[in-house]
Order: C-alpha cells, then structure tokens, then sequence
C-alpha cells in the first residue's frame, strides 16, 4: 500500500486563521495551527467545513464508463 498525502493552504473554520492544512484521508483536511480536521468541499470555490463525531465517512467507488 502506497501512502501519498496533500498539503495545501487554506482558511480554518475553526481557528478562522489561514493556515496549512494535511490531507489525512481522502477529502479531509487537518489544520496545523489548531487541529481540527475539516472536510474540503470544491463547488467553484475551495472550502474546508467542520469535521465532528457526527460527520459520516464514507468512500466512493469509481465506476468504469461505459466503452
């Protein structure tokens, strides 16, 4: 198993600093400057949300299009 991870730039809901952010699992983020993991959401504009207890995670499956 490969591990690859991401480190990007961006604006902590939590700490509302910009701050670097550690991919740690797909589209989730982790702030370096408070700790709290954030969810990357991309609709235009790159957002990070709140990550809680109650935030699902869930994988998706990429299906091969149709030849």
């Amino acid at each position: 198993m490969k591990f690859e991870t991401t480190i990007v730039t961006g604006d902590c809901p939590e700490c509302e600093e910009q701050t670097i952010l550690v991919n740690i699992y797909k589209n989730y983020f982790r702030c370096v400057n408070c700790g709290e993991d954030t969810e990357q959401k991309i609709n235009g504009v790159i957002k990070y949300m709140k990550v809680d207890k109650k935030t699902e995670l869930r994988s998706r499956e990429l299906l091969e299009p149709d030849a």
